[in-house]
């Protein structure tokens, strides 16, 4: 947003200058000033653009604006009857709403924005020879109606920056609301909303959806003997093979409790839940970590009940995989006892 602000204000001045000339608003000296800032301000977007210091660029330039620019356009530009206290509004609108502030800056620059128009006030009522007044009313009618629209053009663009900027940063902060924080899956509280959602929708789909549960094999033991550093770095690594592996089959991946994650896919058939299951086991068997491979069992449910219920799904689910456990562990079963994992010696 800065770099176009940065970007497009230089014109602004251009045509300033442009205009007070055409018009005999301002003297030469003030046009000759204008051009000059618009190319101040092109090499402060330059600068920024190089350094990507957008932030520290757009503070520079509303400082300039606020005790330079500004001040000079009220002495030049018809004082309290001209255009420059529309322009302070817009430079304040600019300044604390879209350029990054620590408490003390803001509170400052709040203080110049008051202090500075209220000196130049002051200074012109007690000076009002000073300032040069208009040479007719409809000079100043010319005048007022073009600052008028350009300030309102420019307004626009602002809301419209902020407003992209919002929505942008709620869909960040919706999205990390959902995210495990480690592991970057699905959190809870989202993959139940998935199940959810598929529960409301379940009548038009023609396919029947399958819900996995995997849980790392001994993985207190791994934390206890390697760390809980080491135990992360499991989690995580095998986050990433269990993601990229759902989303090459059509579903998403959650992590539901410390070592424990599901997989959903709405609509599957059982040889490529098989498919799934392998793939996943070879991934991790391809990538082991410092201390060798990650094991894990893993239970398969569809969704065969006549009425849907997510608790009665996930019990069947991790029925499944309480029974891969206790048959021995590194291995996957199906809610009606059949096997998912293909002995390694048989894999293609």
């Amino acid at each position: 947003m800065h770099l176009t602000f940065l970007f497009f204000a230089p014109w602004g001045f251009y045509f300033s200058a442009v205009f007070n000339a055409a018009t005999g608003v301002t003297d030469i000296f003030y046009v000759t000033a204008l051009t000059l800032v618009g190319v101040l301000v092109n090499a402060l977007w330059f600068h920024a653009r190089q350094s990507l210091r957008t932030h520290g660029m757009a503070a520079l330039f509303c400082l300039l604006a606020l005790f330079v620019v500004l001040p000079m356009n009220w002495l030049y530009n018809g004082g309290a009857d001209g255009p420059t206290l529309m322009f302070f509004v817009l430079l304040a609108a600019y300044a604390l709403g879209a350029v990054v502030l620590r408490p003390w800056q803001r509170v400052a620059l709040i203080a110049g924005f008051l202090l500075v128009p209220t000196m130049l006030i002051l200074a012109t009522h007690s000076r009002p020879t000073w300032i040069p007044g208009y040479t007719d009313p409809g000079q100043r009618l010319l005048d007022l109606t073009v600052s008028y629209y350009f300030s309102i053009t420019l307004l626009l663009i602002l809301m419209g920056g902020y407003l992209r900027r919002f929505e942008s940063e709620h869909r960040d902060a919706r999205d990390t609301a959902m995210r495990d924080s480690l592991t970057g899956l699905l959190n809870h509280g989202a993959f139940h909303g998935v199940l959810d959602q598929y529960g409301i929708e379940r009548v038009s789909r023609p396919d029947r959806a399958i819900l996995l549960t995997y849980d790392l094999d001994h993985f207190k033991q791994v934390n206890d003997s390697y760390g809980h550093a080491y135990g992360d770095r499991v989690l995580q690594h095998f986050s990433r093979l269990l993601n990229e592996t759902a989303r090459a089959y059509g579903g998403v991946a959650g992590r539901c409790g410390g070592e424990e994650f599901n997989v959903f896919i709405p609509r599957a058939t059982r040889s490529q839940v098989v498919a799934l299951d392998n793939r996943l086991r070879e991934q991790c068997m391809g990538q082991p970590l410092d201390h060798g491979a990650i094991c894990f069992s893993g239970g398969a449910a569809f969704d065969s009940a006549p009425s849907f219920s997510v608790d009665e799904w996930l019990g069947r689910s991790d029925s499944a995989l309480y029974a891969a456990k206790a048959d021995g562990r590194n291995r996957s079963l199906f809610d009606d006892g059949a096997m998912m994992t293909i002995p390694s010696n048989k894999r293609a």
